[in-house]
């Protein structure tokens, strides 16, 4: 009898998990094949099969870790699938969204279907570095072995404390820093580290308010408000990603928490997206470059202004050609394919492999500027766009190749297998440190910092690895003021 007790409930968790390995290959398939249906229709001009292939299998590949994340139980927050997945979004739907074209110095250059065919075949070579080297790292002694930076707020007063101080420094030094009252400078380092507590405390409130737990007065206003003051800070600085990154973090704890993707929240954000995006040009134009400076008042109406037209313009009052243009305008963001072609065909027949002198600022990123005030900054971005055309020498804009296509004009293919396998092992330490079940608010601070690697890859490895470790140290320092550890008790 006591063995018919034992063995049932397994066999039943057995079948269970048959079932669910079933139902996620079903989909697998579904989803693969919905996406190679939807876009042999949906193009902006005509793909060759070849490509179409590829790209297909690109998506294909990118979407795994999300299912094996599923299929593992939905643990830990599933940034690392995510950032696969973008792979996806800017390498692979650009390929149907996007002409096949690049705009140098204001003229657009058609680019060789050859060319993208092979840049998409090395991406997805990145992309099985980057899975395979995140996969096999915990396997490392190194890894396995890392100190885990749980630090639980089990002290309900200590928690509540940090929550209220943190959304308040917070909010009231990113408001001024936009505002203009309060400059970088030498505490600029120290000024931002605060601020950014405030993104910590948001994920923290997010986290007790989905799990229904009580721990400050006035839960649910408090964190919604918090969202409206971050998005409505990050609008007025003019940084789209600014004001965006509040309401992503708390769409990844909402379906973290309660196991269930929000998607009105999803499609809530988008549509912020498609309408903010273009008009944020002329809001920069006016307030970082206009001749006349604005108040915050001015501000939020012009920001009403240029959001109500871009709107009228998407919903079609200005005509269907227009609104998918500035539908087609805004995808163009999230486009590398075309950039990695461009460069790919540059190099090394035309520019030479850079030899890692984009990575240069590595040797010296880990020196704190409060120590080196002159410290150089990142300017990885400067150096490719300018050598490659994409900007004019003294430009204030920066174009960013991505990540991959950077690997790969520094070193060629051996580049991106290299650059990429690195990143999954960094992702792989920073995971088992900070995202385990019973991580608290190590788990906050892993969601604040690598939720920047989501748009983050079109970005050079400089700008977001430069100081990735230093700035988890120190947030990590803040937070255990308030924590009752650095680890929580393991569970029997």
């Amino acid at each position: 009898m006591s063995k018919a007790i034992v063995t049932q409930p397994a066999a039943r968790r057995v079948a269970a998990t048959g079932e669910m390995k079933g139902f996620l290959l079903l989909l697998y398939l579904l989803l693969v094949g919905g996406y190679a249906l939807l876009f042999s229709y949906w193009r902006v001009q005509p793909v060759p099969d070849r490509v179409h292939l590829l790209a297909v299998l690109l998506f294909a590949l990118c979407i795994i870790p999300l299912l094996r994340w599923y299929a593992r139980g939905a643990a830990g927050v599933p940034i690392f699938a995510l950032i696969v997945f973008s792979y996806a979004v800017q390498f692979s739907m650009p390929v149907y969204t996007q002409p096949n074209t690049i705009i140098i110095f204001s003229r657009p250059l058609v680019l060789s279907w050859d060319n993208v065919a092979s840049v998409l075949l090395l991406t997805m070579l990145g992309v099985l570095a980057l899975m395979a080297s995140y996969a096999l790292a915990p396997r490392l002694p190194f890894v396995a072995n890392a100190p885990r930076l749980d630090l639980p707020l089990g002290d309900p007063h200590k928690k509540q404390l940090f929550l209220t101080g943190a959304l308040l420094v917070g909010g009231v030094i990113s408001f001024m820093q936009v505002i203009g009252w309060l400059r970088g400078g030498a505490a600029g380092a120290i000024l931002g580290l605060l601020a950014r507590q405030m993104q910590v405390a948001l994920v923290l409130l997010a986290y007790d308010h989905f799990q229904h737990k009580r721990v400050v007065p006035f839960q649910a206003p408090l964190l919604y408000g918090a969202l409206a003051v971050s998005f409505l800070t990050g609008l007025l600085s003019g940084m789209l990603e600014n004001a965006l990154l509040p309401l992503v973090l708390v769409t990844l704890v909402y379906w973290h928490a309660r196991r269930r993707l929000p998607w009105g929240w999803l499609a809530i954000g988008v549509a912020l997206y498609l309408i903010l995006n273009p008009a944020k040009f002329t809001y920069r134009s006016i307030v970082w470059y206009g001749s006349q400076p604005t108040t915050v008042a001015e501000r939020v109406d012009l920001w009403g202004d240029l959001a109500a037209e871009s709107a009228a313009g998407l919903l079609g009052q200005s005509g269907s050609r227009q609104s998918g243009s500035a539908i087609s305008d805004s995808l163009a963001r999230f486009d590398l394919v075309h950039k990695f072609a461009y460069v790919y065909h540059l190099t090394p027949t035309y520019i030479p492999y850079y030899q890692g002198q984009t990575y240069e600022y590595f040797l010296y990123a880990w020196i704190p500027r409060f120590l080196w005030p002159g410290k150089p900054t990142a300017n990885a971005n400067d150096l490719i766009d300018i050598d490659y055309r994409l900007k004019y020498r003294g430009s204030q804009s920066t174009i960013g190749i991505g990540q991959l296509p950077e690997a790969y004009i520094n070193f060629g293919v051996a580049g991106i297998v290299f650059v990429m396998a690195l990143q999954g092992f960094i992702f792989a330490l920073l995971d088992s440190s900070l995202n385990k079940a019973r991580s608290e608010g190590g788990r906050a601070i892993y969601l604040t910092v690598m939720a920047y690697f989501l748009n983050g890859i079109g970005s050079s490895a400089a700008v977001l690895f430069g100081a990735l470790f230093q700035q988890i140290l120190a947030n990590a320092l803040i937070v255990r003021l308030f924590a009752t550890g650095w680890r929580a008790p393991d569970e029997a």
